[in-house]
């Protein structure tokens, strides 16, 4: 205990003059009296320990409530980022809903001026292979889809359904190898057949050398062949060869329709009035 006391002794005879100093101070503000020499002398030796406290004190509660303020901000901020957050994938929502109801607005008013009875369907998958362009769309047997139906939307020919089960069907595109139509040059009544190629673009085939094609012009359906109604735009000519050897030119065709952002469609049965 005296080793204790012995190691502390300046603190405590700190703390015993401050001590002793506001007990003083306290008694002569309570009795109002003149304040004593020896009072005078302790005050005196008791003032900068009193500064010293009162400083540590308000240093002690402006760090209290400086760090209760930026705890209390860094909780409101993390509230708001949660709203901001769930706004924008609200926001992120209607603005798909928007853009859906825009496109099935667009294919219902299509669907409505064609002569044919007309089913939309959706897509939901895509094949797998490069080399076979193929998509799913979820209308099948039940809904009264059947097999060599044309697939378009209101900017043109999407392809053919190939392969039909109770709930879904298969569509082969007309940008595959295999697929094929009967096409008129819609300017001069040019006709040949459009094929895809692996390029994902097309080839018009067994037009003759003296028939006018041009760069820009128009494709649409023939009506021969049993698939595609006449009168659907299928591409545009995007570039003609009249100097390779042969009897026909050499004819690229952009399709009509942007094959990669399809989501909805529209499946035609040919020949049926609605």
């Amino acid at each position: 205990m005296l080793e204790l006391l012995r190691r502390f002794r300046l603190l405590i005879t700190a703390v015993l003059f401050l001590f002793l100093a506001l007990v003083l101070l306290t008694l002569n503000v309570r009795e109002d009296r003149q304040t004593s020499l020896v009072e005078k002398v302790l005050l005196q030796i008791a003032f900068p320990f009193q500064q010293g406290a009162q400083r540590t004190f308000l240093w002690f509660k402006e760090v209290g409530e400086d760090y209760l303020f930026l705890t209390r901000v860094q909780q409101e901020n993390r509230d708001l980022k949660r709203i901001i957050d769930a706004l924008k994938e609200e926001n992120n929502r209607l603005r798909e809903s928007l853009q859906t109801d825009e496109r099935l607005k667009k294919l219902a008013a299509w669907q409505a001026r064609v002569p044919y009875k007309s089913r939309i369907a959706h897509i939901y998958a895509r094949g797998p292979s490069s080399w076979s362009k193929t998509l799913l769309i979820n209308k099948g047997e039940a809904d009264g889809i059947r097999k060599d139906m044309a697939v378009a939307t209101s900017e043109g020919v999407v392809g053919r359904v190939i392969e039909v089960s109770s709930g879904t069907a298969k569509v082969l595109l007309i940008i595959d190898p295999n697929s094929a139509a009967d096409v008129i040059v819609q300017r001069s009544r040019a006709q040949g057949i459009m094929e895809g190629k692996i390029d994902e673009t097309c080839i018009l085939k067994y037009v003759q050398k003296n028939e006018d094609v041009q760069v820009g012009d128009i494709l649409v359906t023939s009506g021969l062949g049993g698939v595609f109604p006449k009168g659907l735009v299928v591409g545009k000519v995007s570039y003609v060869d009249r100097k390779r050897p042969g009897i026909f030119q050499y004819i690229e065709v952009k399709p009509a329709v942007d094959l990669s952002k399809l989501e909805e469609v529209l499946v035609l049965e040919e020949g049926s009035q609605p």
